[in-house]
């Protein structure tokens, strides 16, 4: 059977209206409309939650939470069921750490911050060690490892941490760059360009991907695998302490269970980002947006002036309700996707 030519006029508008459509998929898009219907409601509960200082504490504290996503970010992107449970373990400890090491004086931070990165990075590699080499389970490595940490953060300080910010960390932390510019914003800006390059430009990161995609074929193509999931380890320890360090900065003072909440914190805005859990596709500009809106929803409970458990009642009901919408709508796609290509082959072959 012979088909008549498709005039060249509605291939390019079937052309133009599918790559409409793609965009509209994109992952990241469902996060943008979060991120703007929490800021409306949250300027329908307070006349100024859209003014320019409550828009840049939320962005200074979203610095934080995506310095913790980002090595959560290249655990779960290399795939292995990989998720990092130490994470806020290791905020905890680089907050406690950083004011016990400086002292609370400015020449005692560069020092502080040296043992501080090497001590993260010690914990991701035996992270790592204890997923590649011995076989242990990523969620009950990271687990016991984050018992490990705060064990030694107790010990270390007897219960009662020592130090505080020294006064250039106060000033990244809570200080202002010029008007309602807080420092914390550039610095996450340049956290997010080096996350973006390392991840999307670099050969590690396309090497992490490959391996999250497929690890039979990256083990075929010779990569070395161990070695990379290792690194990943590695980077997120080194993260997540230096975000325990900002936010020593932003608070001022630390305590043993600061950090507690970015474990399941870094893990939403990664997924809610458009990170996929069995690893190999996502991006960690998508975790910085995750970020945001994870912190916009936690100002806009503090906006509706309930008690503290009643925000953190509704705050984990929201989590899991955007979770589960995020999963759910990409498992659709999913669906969506194969049911296509199935619709194709089966046109191919009629043909």
């Amino acid at each position: 059977m012979v088909r008549a030519p498709v005039p060249e006029r509605d291939v390019a508008l079937s052309s133009n209206a599918e790559r409409m459509r793609n965009a509209f998929r994109h992952p990241m898009i469902p996060v943008l409309v979060v991120i703007v219907v929490l800021l409306l409601f949250g300027r329908i509960l307070s006349p100024g939650f859209l003014g320019m200082a409550n828009i840049g504490n939320i962005l200074a504290t979203s610095t934080i939470l995506a310095l913790a996503g980002l090595g959560q970010t290249f655990v779960i992107m290399g795939g292995g069921e990989g998720i990092d449970l130490s994470v806020g373990a290791l905020v905890s400890l680089g907050a406690i750490l950083g004011g016990a090491f400086s002292n609370g004086v400015n020449a005692g931070l560069l020092p502080a911050l040296g043992l501080l990165v090497l001590l993260g990075g010690f914990v991701g590699f035996l992270n790592g060690m204890g997923v590649q080499w011995i076989g242990v389970p990523p969620l009950v490595m990271t687990l016991g490892m984050a018992s490990v940490v705060d064990g030694f953060a107790l010990a270390y300080t007897n219960g009662q941490p020592t130090g505080g910010a020294p006064p250039v960390l106060l000033s990244i932390g809570t200080g202002h760059l010029f008007g309602d510019i807080r420092w914390l914003i550039p610095v996450g800006i340049v956290i997010a360009i080096i996350g973006y390059v390392v991840l999307n430009r670099s050969r590690f990161g396309h090497q992490l991907q490959l391996v999250g995609n497929n690890r039979q074929a990256a083990r075929l193509s010779g990569l070395p695998l161990r070695n990379i999931i290792i690194a990943s380890y590695v980077i997120a320890g080194i993260a997540s302490i230096l975000a325990g360090v900002l936010l020593l900065g932003y608070a001022g003072s630390s305590d043993l269970e600061i950090g507690n909440s970015y474990t399941l914190l870094s893990i939403a805005a990664v997924v809610i980002g458009g990170t996929k859990l069995t690893g190999g596709e996502g991006s960690y500009i998508g975790t910085v947006l995750g970020a945001i809106a994870l912190i916009v929803l936690t100002n806009v409970l503090v906006a509706m002036r309930l008690p503290e458990g009643a925000r953190e009642v509704l705050e984990g009901l929201a989590l899991v309700a955007i979770l589960v919408a995020y999963t759910r709508r990409r498992g659709g796609q999913r669906h969506l996707r194969d049911r296509r290509a199935i619709e194709t082959k089966g046109k191919g072959e009629a043909q």
